[in-house]
């Protein structure tokens, strides 16, 4: 009796797991789709500050930096790239992007690196804020690549008043070797839960890939210099402004990456961290995402009890080939209408990859706190603000 009423809650998982993926579905295509289409605004462009955190060369360096030299924009805009160490290996490729576009107003502005007050990305963005000079600020990670409608579409949500912070959900693209799929797939999933939980007005953070707001929200909240040593700067930043009863916006135009390359332990180093920083602000959160998205795991599992009982063998086997196809269709979904990453396909079948490695991944990312981070390994503390892990001692 124990066994079967297992095998119940089992069956009920995985139903769950699928129920809620195609409600997810749902939600998402019904949001993206009743979004006006992206223009100009009716009262002119305002004048914008890119700010762009950078440490170390991203893959397509020299690709993502110029694409933010090519924007189709009516008004004055200044790109400004903030980096910690002027030995970093980034500030060639930023001087190069500077001799190429002398007409555009780009700037290299350096943190303080002897300020202890924050550390890496919230250093470089606050640098980065006090040095800018325009009212609408747009935050874009090293790593992105944009359009040239990015600034038009972007700043466009800044003339509603309520709207004190905008996001866009993360997409990669451009895989050419199996990890960069992994990782693909692994980031583009959460535009379903992002866009799912935005409708109902349950998602309180962001993703820092791409964000807009202005200097005047900022400065409301108090400034960058109280994230100082968050580990999710954009998440926290978010709650900051939504406690100010300003609304968080869910931008239409994906906040595009470039991620051709990649290797297993960048995808796991980078999904852990990702899981260990949810764990952290949502628990809740992450643990109802997890008995949903491990339902490959309880169809094993149901697998395992028929096989020891000897009767309902068939039943999870259809069960195990119902929740791998339901997360091919969604990935395959994800990838035509969102992310529209055109050499997935031959890479698809990470799919069952990322399937068999969820419990693993949950599992470590509940027995340990430390993430690498640009090279660097942090410890996350309870409140979600981080300390650099100390080096191991030597031995005697």
């Amino acid at each position: 009796m124990v066994l079967d009423l297992i095998q119940t809650i089992l069956l009920a998982l995985v139903g769950g797991h699928i129920l809620w993926t195609v409600f997810m579905h749902v939600c998402t295509w019904t949001y993206f789709a009743g979004r006006a289409p992206s223009g100009r605004l009716t009262t002119g462009n305002p004048t914008a500050s890119i700010i762009k955190p950078v440490k170390g060369v991203d893959q397509s360096a020299i690709t993502n930096f110029r694409s933010f030299c090519h924007q189709e924009y009516d008004a004055d805009y200044e790109l400004l790239f903030c980096v910690e160490d002027h030995s970093d290996s980034a500030v060639p490729v930023i001087r190069r992007i500077m001799a190429e576009y002398p007409g555009k107003r780009i700037r290299l502005i350096f943190s303080d690196p002897t300020d202890s007050r924050s550390f890496g990305k919230i250093k470089n963005m606050i640098a980065g804020v006090a040095a800018s000079s325009h009212e609408v600020i747009v935050f874009s990670d090293s790593d992105a690549h944009v359009p040239p409608t990015f600034l038009r579409d972007t700043v466009a949500c800044t003339c509603d008043p309520r709207v004190g912070i905008a996001f866009g959900a993360p997409a990669y693209a451009a895989s050419e070797d199996w990890p960069a799929a992994l990782t693909s797939i692994s980031v583009n999933e959460l535009t379903l839960r992002i866009a799912t939980l935005h409708t109902f007005g349950l998602f309180d953070g962001a993703i820092g890939t791409t964000m807009v707001t202005r200097r005047r929200v900022i400065e409301g909240i108090g400034g960058l210099e109280q994230l100082g040593w968050q580990i999710a700067d954009d998440i926290q930043l978010a709650r900051e402004i939504r406690r100010k009863g300003y609304r968080v916006h869910l931008l239409r135009q994906p906040a595009q990456v470039l991620h051709r390359h990649d290797s297993f332990l960048g995808w796991w180093s980078h999904r852990h961290r990702w899981s260990v920083i949810i764990r952290h602000y949502w628990p809740f959160l992450f643990i109802l995402t997890n008995l949903a998205d491990l339902a490959l795991w309880w169809s094993l599992l149901y697998l395992g009890i028929a096989l020891f009982q000897g009767s309902g063998v068939p039943l999870a086997c259809a069960l195990i080939l119902v929740v791998l196809a339901m997360a091919l269709a969604s990935t395959a979904t994800v990838n035509i209408a969102f992310a529209r990453n055109r050499r997935l396909w031959k890479f698809i079948w990470v799919v069952f990859v990322q399937e068999l490695l969820r419990l693993p991944l949950v599992v470590y990312s509940c027995l340990t706190n430390e993430i690498m981070w640009r090279g660097r390994r942090l410890r996350v503390l309870p409140d979600g603000t981080t300390r650099f892990a100390q080096a191991p001692s030597p031995g005697p």
